[in-house]
């Protein structure tokens, strides 16, 4: 446009001059928006890894994406079934797939499948904070030590008016050594045979899922202690069949081929497992009249229905 204005003196123009000025601020402060597949994230945020229960679990590189939740979404949410937990399992899924995105470091997409189990409720939460975010967040009555009763927030991300009060479960010292950082994985040498163990992803673990559901509708007796344990063997897989699972219990079942290195596998296998929950471990905040922490467990306050609720919404409204 400016060609054709060649009378006008750009070095001595006051509105070219502002609009130069104007464009090169607005060009300095551009970030580029991050495109997922054939997808252009602009309502999305990026998710420090570090900041999940299992962060530590992803390769390098990879990116995870998350955004506020709309009100078609949550209110498809608020229909769930506290009592029933496939519904809330489901439902939960249902605002995963809509507000997360992934990107390996490969540049390949994933889904929310591809998160980690240990990570889901901990990213629902975040979700709930981007969608209500004038500090509307569910809380918990607790007493401190010193007897003075408030309330802990539930907060997966900190704010300038209010701290982060969720706590993960640690790595076990004892595992630390074992960690593997280039496949992600803890790795073992149990009598000459490599264990591989990381917490499994969602799509792995609804596999499972799907097999015991199947079972018990059928009369049949899932094996506990294979369903707990082989998830977190099966590094590299994102999904299993029917006939996959049966032919892993039968070689979990067969071991090394020792009945003595058989027992010894499970006991370590087991233990190892139960070091490895990694989550939200509990809520912790500090006294607001002594300044002491103050621990409390992590439970839903109403169910799993009540975390896309706003409280108090009706008395804000019918109160005069």
């Amino acid at each position: 446009m400016a060609e054709e204005f060649p009378k006008v003196d750009k070095t001595t123009d006051p509105l070219s001059k502002y609009l130069q000025q104007e464009t090169a601020s607005i060009q300095q402060d551009q970030t580029p928006v991050e495109v997922v597949g054939d997808e252009t994230l602009l309502n999305f945020l990026t998710v420090d890894l570090n900041a999940l229960p299992a962060g530590i679990f992803y390769k390098p590189g990879t990116k995870i994406f998350i955004r506020a939740a709309q009100v078609d979404e949550v209110q498809a949410y608020s229909a769930i079934v506290n009592e029933n937990l496939v519904d809330v399992t489901e439902k939960m899924n249902e605002i995963l797939s809509r507000c997360i995105r992934v990107k390996f470091p490969n540049g390949t997409v994933g889904s929310y499948k591809d998160l980690k189990d240990n990570d889901r409720i901990f990213l629902i939460f975040m979700i709930r904070e981007l969608t209500f975010q004038k500090n509307v967040n569910l809380a918990k009555d607790v007493k401190c030590e010193c007897e003075h009763e408030f309330k802990i927030q539930y907060r997966a991300t900190p704010t300038k008016e209010s701290p982060k009060t969720f706590v993960s479960h640690e790595v076990d010292e004892n595992l630390k050594s074992f960690f593997n950082t280039n496949e992600r994985v803890f790795e073992f040498n149990i009598n000459g045979k490599i264990w591989k163990i990381a917490p499994p992803t969602i799509s792995l673990q609804e596999s499972f899922f799907k097999y015991i559901k199947d079972l018990v509708q059928n009369g049949k007796t899932p094996n506990v202690s294979f369903m707990k344990i082989i998830p977190y063997t099966l590094t590299n897989m994102k999904s299993i069949t029917p006939e996959q699972i049966k032919q892993k219990e039968e070689e979990f079942k067969k071991g090394s081929g020792n009945k003595e290195q058989d027992m010894e596998e499970f006991q370590f296998l087991n233990q190892a497992v139960e070091k490895l929950q990694f989550g939200i471990k509990e809520l912790m905040s500090k006294c607001p009249s002594c300044g002491a922490e103050v621990h409390t467990e992590f439970t839903f306050p109403e169910g799993a229905s009540s975390i896309f609720v706003i409280p108090s919404i009706f008395d804000k409204f019918t109160k005069k």
